[in-house]
């Protein structure tokens, strides 16, 4: 083959990845997930405020921070060439990191050539194979197409292999800095990577057990040295220097992590199914090195069911790339004795092995890592289809059936994501859809409006990137979750309120709100996938007087800017054994300024005057979701409790009796004593 042809294949590889990572990416995936959103919001951050350069995440049971550097990147980027920070800028970033990894895949595979000395059986087609094999692979090609960090952990270890590689090669100390950097570095990608540096370590140490001349294991020193000068020989400074490059990397990390060693560990604790607590007590080592070990299809058990994260079951290759990556993966087996099948396989079981150590497996997401040696294992079975030549068959034959595995298999993989996983309705909900539209609508209503949102509170990251990053602001939605409570504005408003419900959760509010403003009009209404109602979004006119007031008015002054008007009860009459609904209207005069529970008690009393509590239920109001420190002066607040009735409880005449209290003991009413509502009679 020409080197002109190589040029031309070569250049094909990298458009036709490039054209599969960014076409439709405004659209698909859809919406834009929470672990998008939590990563968008850290970059946006990182790109306005000077003096926010964080090392470690805390948030989402802690990130690691170069994903979001390199979407703060883009994002400016965006800016400056007049677009937008969004869920398409940060799926550009994977797109344009997934490029980058088929690149170094193809480096890599030429260095991998190299080492097999000169009379490796892999030809000069190898590094194209294996570039245009991840170039075409479903299962690489989605995570290139989210805005999430685990797309680095191929890219990283694919290139700092071929640096070391390089370097052991040429003898160049840049090569071994640079490639030890990259190990270093991936310690700041993703959990799933931490992996790489034990892969780099295993790496060297094989290398300077391989004979340069031949590429296979130097089995004696050469006649006439020691062992200690035969090793002396060997590119021990190089490694030096690439370790000593990773470890001045990584220092800044490790120093955070040695000041926070209980986040070191945080998010592998949680899903680990080794030592205790965690996902070991549901799953087994066995279940998931099984389910890992299947995944890659035809034949097996499936692949990953989530559609986040794949078609669901659907294996992680098609078949025809399935059959060319066995042949590979049998080829490595049989010539182990050769240096650059080993790293392969040592780059492919410590790639999975994140996910054989965790729950839900096959989990295609913590192992994506693995995309890259499966490439380049594809590769060598191709490659030996394209070399190796078979009775009467023309060599043409078996390059022809080679190019036609791949065209198969890209039009397979192709067809798999834009058709069929395109088309799931379960992408709706996957990627947080009908989140994302509401955040959008919210940000299109003037930015002083009075906007009131249930049941999702206004800081979760999809909706929170799309207010934050509104140039001209976005309105700062009242959160609170109307399964519980539904605050409104006492008086008539000058100005046109907005309810944001998100009725797909939030099945109380569509009923409650038409009784107390029954001339609001439903001025948006979003739908699901199936043409299901998810969100509708209500208006109250201006000057407009709520309704309903109290079924049982019970004015009393509580203390802390907080009044009772009284109390609805249901179901009528109770019943022993059922839940009573409580549902008190509050009144705010003043902003409370203390976080107040309240308690509520269903009292059984005598002629005597002894009491005991039979029935009661304590929460901070809307269940936690609005507490008392949020409350505004002017509201107007239906807070409800649903009190368990005991089975065993008699017939009879209870009182109802509420106060509130903190932690630190102050009260209200503040003379200690409770308020008593009334009487209910329990049947």
């Amino acid at each position: 083959m020409s080197s002109r042809a190589r040029l031309l294949w070569l250049a094909a590889a990298l458009c036709l990845s490039l054209g599969l990572r960014l076409w439709r990416i405004d659209s698909l995936p859809p919406g834009f997930h929470f672990d998008e959103a939590f990563e968008g919001l850290e970059a946006w951050r990182i790109l306005r405020d000077p003096a926010y350069r964080p090392l470690f995440l805390t948030g989402n049971f802690g990130v690691l921070p170069l994903n979001v550097y390199a979407n703060a990147l883009i994002f400016g980027l965006f800016e400056l060439a007049g677009g937008a920070p969004g869920p398409t800028a940060m799926r550009v970033t994977a797109a344009l990191l997934g490029l980058l990894t088929v690149a170094a895949v193809y480096l890599l595979a030429g260095e991998l050539r190299a080492l097999d000395g000169p009379q490796s059986r892999l030809t000069v087609a190898f590094p194209l194979l294996a570039a245009t094999t991840l170039a075409i692979m479903r299962w690489h090609i989605h995570f290139s197409r989210m805005g999430i960090e685990p797309i680095l952990t191929p890219l990283l270890w694919a290139a700092a292999t071929w640096l070391l590689l390089r370097g052991w090669r040429t003898g160049h100390t840049l090569h071994y800095a640079g490639g030890g950097a990259l190990v270093g570095l991936a310690m700041y990608a993703y959990q799933g990577a931490w992996v790489i540096p034990l892969l780099a370590a295993g790496t060297g140490l094989l290398l300077l057990a391989t004979n340069r001349e031949t590429g296979g294991w130097r089995l004696e020193t050469e006649r006439g040295q020691s062992p200690v000068s035969s090793l002396q020989s060997q590119p021990v400074w190089g490694f030096f220097i690439a370790a000593l490059a990773a470890g001045l990397t990584f220092a800044p990390l490790g120093w955070y992590f040695w000041q926070h060693p209980d986040q070191f560990l945080q998010r592998p604790a949680q899903i680990a199914v080794v030592g205790e607590g965690g996902a070991a007590e549901t799953t087994s080592i066995w279940a998931t090195t099984g389910a890992t070990a299947t995944m890659f299809g035809p034949f097996g058990a499936p692949g990953d069911q989530d559609p986040r994260r794949n078609l669901p079951g659907a294996p992680a290759l098609s078949l025809w790339l399935a059959l060319p990556f066995y042949l590979g993966l049998a080829l490595a087996v049989a010539r182990l004795r050769r240096a650059v099948f080993v790293i392969l396989l040592i780059g492919l079981f410590g790639l999975v092995l994140p996910g054989i150590l965790s729950e839900y497996a096959p989990h295609f997401h913590r192992i994506v890592g693995a995309t890259a040696p499966v490439a380049l294992l594809c590769a060598v079975g191709l490659d030996w289809l394209w070399r190796v030549r078979r009775g009467s068959l023309p060599q043409w034959g078996l390059r022809g059936l080679v190019i036609g595995l791949l065209l198969f298999g890209g039009a397979t993989e192709a067809r798999n994501y834009f058709v069929r996983w395109a088309a799931l309705p379960d992408l709706y909900y996957a990627f947080d859809v009908g989140l994302w539209q509401v955040g959008e609508r919210i940000a299109a209503l003037p930015p002083d409006a009075a906007v009131y949102l249930t049941p999702r509170p206004a800081d979760h990251p999809t909706l929170a990137f799309a207010l934050q990053t509104q140039p001209g602001g976005a309105p700062a939605p009242v959160s609170f979750d109307g399964r519980h409570i539904f605050p409104l504005t006492a008086a008539p408003s000058p100005q046109p309120e907005y309810y944001v419900a998100i009725e797909h959760e939030d099945f109380r509010t569509p009923r409650l709100l038409p009784e107390l403003f029954p001339t609001a009009p439903v001025v948006a209404r979003l739908a699901d996938s199936s043409g299901q109602v998810y969100a509708r979004i209500y208006e109250r006119p201006p000057q407009t007087t709520p309704q309903r007031p109290p079924v049982h008015p019970a004015p009393f002054v509580v203390g802390d800017g907080i009044a009772l008007l009284g109390y609805d009860l249901l179901p009528a009459p109770p019943r022993a054994g059922e839940v009573l609904y409580l549902q008190l209207h509050w009144r705010v005069d003043a902003p409370p300024t203390g976080d107040w529970t309240v308690f509520t008690h269903v009292v059984a009393h005598d002629a005597s005057g002894a009491h005991r509590q039979a029935a009661g239920h304590d929460s901070r109001p809307g269940a936690g979701s609005l507490p008392t420190v949020n409350w505004r002066p002017g509201w107007r607040i239906l807070d409800e409790y649903q009190i368990p009735l005991p089975g065993e409880l008699a017939a009879g005449t209870y009182r109802l009796e509420i106060g509130l209290y903190r932690p630190d003991g102050a009260r209200l009413p503040a003379d200690g004593s409770n308020i008593v509502l009334g009487e209910v009679r329990i049947e």
